[in-house]
């Protein structure tokens, strides 16, 4: 098989890539997906579940170095966008403040909007979860943070310090995938051809440098350019399965995480249904604080109880080591630095004293709060081959040709929301970029 371009992964970004590079009939492009061909259907989408269970059909996980946890992604067309919990939350404008040059607010903001814009909510259907949607917590939570800090206004679009609505990408209760939103409009294209149930295991690379095609489980592509739309985690893994000059050999690659401490509460009644996280606090010190409606054994199927919680997340750069073995990376985590435990640390005192408050006696039994002593992490790796250092400003790999990265490995920084948005807003940039010529 043979191609001008081939696209590794049918996920977040790499439906919008695939979307896009194919609006050029003269451009033959073939999208692979390791996950199954069929789509995920409605039972599969119902934001009031997490199909991200150890026997779930649109799900992988990755082992790593903190006891009992490991790291899911989705498999599936549409990758993670299938499993995830709907959050769908731009970056604040000053995150972007050194990322490379083509990367300005207004180009930033264009692709944004594209995504979660309009009054559709642009292609991902992009709408804030209502008040009647918010959760007896989440209206507690509100409650107690809009008498001490700014509110963003519901129907914005950029976050603030301060209380944050989520924006969900989604249809009522389902998601709204990367699949439905790009991939299902370009399927009867004559030049895309999308191939499931196929793992590539790495590159095809002549001469240390020069990137020809991948090799399957089923067969190899020839291609006049990859791109790796795998994600942080499975891009990570065909990097360092391949001989790619610029690796120097590399066992592993260097990425950011987002650490948090769980601040977990028994209810006194059970929660309404809904989507997992509502509403969300963002802090001047770079802390999100989610407010999850219930106990995460609700959404996910097998996991045990372990009751509701408030999550303080320190939005820092955290390493985590992405270390080649198998057929997944696994991940091994340093430790947070003394600054951040330190903000995490003081953020569970202050979530302590909320869950004790007036706002939250009907919902909180007495005596049931506590505070975990080791942090875990937010399934957002991300940044292992960063736009201006290992990639140009439109994630092609320098010293290589043939090579490109449109995934969360380019992302330059970390930012002070959730990276989904984001990495789909790349996806969107970089590919009318290419669409148009570059």
């Amino acid at each position: 098989m043979s191609a001008d371009v081939v696209i590794v992964g049918a996920g977040s970004a790499g439906c919008v890539l695939a979307e896009k590079l194919s609006r050029d009939t003269g451009r033959d492009v073939v999208l692979l997906e390791r996950g199954p061909g069929r789509w995920p259907g409605p039972e599969e989408r119902d934001l009031r579940r997490l199909p991200i269970g150890d026997h779930a059909p649109h799900a992988v996980r990755h082992t790593t170095d903190l006891d009992g946890l490991t790291a899911a992604r989705g498999c599936a067309i549409g990758g993670s966008s299938v499993v995830n919990g709907g959050y769908f939350l731009r970056w604040h404008p000053d995150d972007f403040a050194a990322w490379p040059d083509g990367w300005g607010l207004d180009a930033i903001d264009a692709a944004y909007s594209e995504l979660d814009g309009g009054e559709g909510g642009g292609t991902m259907s992009v709408t804030p979860v209502s008040d009647d949607e918010l959760g007896d917590a989440g209206r507690a939570f509100e409650r107690y943070w809009s008498a001490r800090t700014a509110v963003r206004p519901i129907h914005d679009r950029w976050p603030v310090v301060g209380v944050n609505r989520v924006l969900g990408n989604r249809s009522g209760m389902l998601r709204r995938t990367a699949a439905e939103a790009y991939l299902a409009q370009a399927l009867g294209r004559p030049n895309l051809r999308v191939v499931p149930d196929c793992e590539v295991r790495r590159l095809q690379v002549s001469d240390g440098r020069r990137v020809a095609g991948v090799h399957t489980d089923r067969f190899t592509v020839r291609a006049g350019e990859v791109v790796l739309t795998a994600g942080t985690l499975g891009t990570a893994q065909l990097l360092l399965a391949s001989d790619l000059e610029p690796l120097d050999g590399a066992t592993f690659l260097e990425a950011g995480e987002h650490r948090g401490l769980a601040v977990s509460y028994r209810r006194k009644e059970p929660a309404e249904p809904g989507m997992v996280l509502p509403s969300v606090l963002h802090t001047d010190g770079g802390l999100e604080i989610r407010c999850y409606r219930d106990d995460f054994a609700t959404y996910i199927d097998g996991l045990p109880h372990s009751g509701p919680m408030v999550e303080v997340t320190a939005m820092h750069r955290s390493p985590v080591r992405l270390v080649a073995g198998g057929e997944r990376v696994r991940l091994e985590f340093g430790e947070p630095s003394a600054e951040v435990t330190a903000a995490m640390r003081a953020g569970a005192d202050e979530m302590v004293e909320m869950l004790h408050s007036s706002e939250f006696a009907d919902i909180v039994v007495p005596d049931s709060v506590s505070v975990a002593t080791v942090p875990g992490f937010s399934q957002h790796a991300w940044g292992t081959m960063p736009m201006g250092v290992r990639t140009d400003a439109l994630g092609a790999v320098h010293g290589t040709e043939g090579l490109r990265i449109v995934d969360g490995s380019i992302l330059p920084t970390g930012g002070r929301s959730g990276p989904h948005a984001t990495i789909m807003m790349v996806a969107a940039h970089i590919g009318n970029r290419l669409s148009d010529g570059g």
